[in-house]
């Protein structure tokens, strides 16, 4: 498919370096998130909700939403024409085996994409497995994740629970709230007008201390004085 407006479903394969903060909006298709590793916050209104390695998110057409990506994240991001049957609520879920073995084939897809060929008829057949799909609630959350909801740059976890929070989150449980504390922060920015002690609220000791965490989760330089999406 060299050009998705022509055809009623998009895939694209993504693979993210850095922290990749989102905008949010609205799209004029629906739009279906299958994360493959790492993991990454869908924002609804005023509340951010943690999508991990192995889960799946579907917002329907019109639907206000963003997706921060987080730092060594791989994920499939599909839209659907809204000539197409698709759910008409926002929901996560757990991809069915044969879901996520469609996904992780047009992930690693190599050929040229044909939507005449096995390129199109693999979308065709993912977007037939979507309609199985029992959709949860966002909030419908285990306790960890609900933790991570309710205080993202704060949340503790047992002892022994790193590895496994490592191995469903990609990074270990600093590095995520440190992200998580920079979109916070890069959010409130724009309305701030004291920004030093914004930095202070979310635990910087000091601009050069912010600066090298947007260099090293953003990959690029930020300055509080600079607008942001």
């Amino acid at each position: 498919m060299t050009t998705h407006a022509h055809y009623s479903i998009h895939y694209q394969a993504l693979r993210l370096s850095h922290l990749q903060p989102g905008r949010r909006q609205r799209h004029f298709k629906g739009r279906l998130l299958l994360v493959h590793q790492g993991s990454g916050l869908v924002q609804l209104g005023r509340q951010s909700f943690p999508l991990a390695s192995g889960e799946g998110a579907f917002l329907p057409a019109d639907t206000l939403f963003a997706w921060h990506g987080f730092a060594g994240t791989r994920l499939s991001q599909v839209d659907f024409s809204p000539r197409l049957s698709q759910p008409g609520q926002a929901g996560r879920f757990q991809p069915s085996p044969l879901l996520a073995a469609i996904a992780g084939k047009l992930a690693d897809w190599q050929d040229q994409p044909d939507w005449q060929g096995p390129y199109g008829r693999l979308c065709r057949a993912l977007y037939d497995e979507l309609q199985a799909q029992a959709l949860l609630p966002f909030d419908a959350l285990d306790p960890l994740m609900a933790s991570m909801v309710a205080e993202p740059s704060g949340f503790a976890l047992e002892p022994g629970q790193q590895e496994a929070f490592r191995h469903r989150f990609g990074c270990d449980a600093d590095s995520w709230r440190r992200q998580a504390t920079l979109l916070q922060l890069l959010r409130e920015l724009p309305r701030s007008s004291d920004w030093e002690g914004l930095l202070a609220r979310h635990g910087f000791a000091s601009l050069p201390q912010f600066e090298q965490d947007c260099r090293h989760w953003l990959g690029a330089p930020c300055h509080p004085g600079a607008k942001t999406g």
